[in-house]
């Protein structure tokens, strides 16, 4: 698939909505296997490490395949290279992570992020996509107020309430990855509450998996 291709095929997840974004997401997932990256805002940096089989891949900025709602380049103008992997490293440079987010569909409930182990400032932290045939993100906010609850959280993806209970300026994590891919982060998080939070649409509905449920606040220490 040419880089042309795979932008249309992105930017229409984003622009679309409904069972046209159903379509658009189900194409996008058919013709690419997503690995993730980094989340980062201004003034911070996040290491990133996962593992590619020899191969040509493509390193993008997601920001500019999302219409209004991001940088907005030209199409043709968005940040896309190719990366050549020649052979894999025989070991990875970050350490053991000191917790495991794991995005799963659990039955009767719904889509939820499941947390093993603890996360500590500086430490990595293992994020793994256990959804089924859905590509899944895991998106970190700082929470500045204390009174916070997941209640609040889940107003914020229902609609009824009118902003986000957490600092949406400042975001940390990863992007997509497809089901069955793991990717290791090192955001800079700080001791404190974080939402973790994914803005990817639901393949049987379209809305937000966290409007399904699919929120969790983490405490770093």
């Amino acid at each position: 698939m040419s880089k042309a291709e795979f932008g249309t095929r992105l930017r229409r997840v984003f622009a679309t909505e409904g069972a046209e974004n159903v379509e658009a997401a189900k194409a996008l997932m058919a013709a690419a296997e997503l690995y993730g990256g980094g989340f980062t805002h201004i003034g911070t940096e996040t290491g990133f490490t996962v593992e590619l089989e020899p191969g040509r891949y493509l390193i993008l900025e997601f920001l500019d395949f999302e219409g209004g709602r991001g940088r907005n380049p030209a199409p043709g103008q968005e940040y896309v290279r190719t990366l050549t992997v020649h052979q894999r490293p025989e070991q990875t440079p970050s350490g053991p992570p000191s917790a495991v987010v794991t995005a799963r569909e659990v039955p009767g409930v719904g889509p939820r992020f499941e947390l093993r182990g603890r996360l500590k400032p500086g430490h990595p932290l293992h994020y793994v996509n256990r959804m089924r045939d859905q590509v899944d993100e895991l998106v970190l906010y700082p929470i500045t107020d204390d009174a916070v609850t997941e209640d609040d959280i889940q107003a914020f993806f229902d609609r009824t309430l009118p902003v986000p209970p957490f600092d949406i300026t400042r975001w940390l994590g990863t992007p997509p990855l497809s089901p069955g891919r793991g990717a290791l982060l090192t955001p800079p998080l700080s001791p404190g509450r974080y939402a973790a939070v994914t803005w990817v649409t639901s393949i049987h509905d379209a809305r937000p998996l966290a409007a399904h449920g699919q929120h969790r606040i983490l405490t770093v220490a």
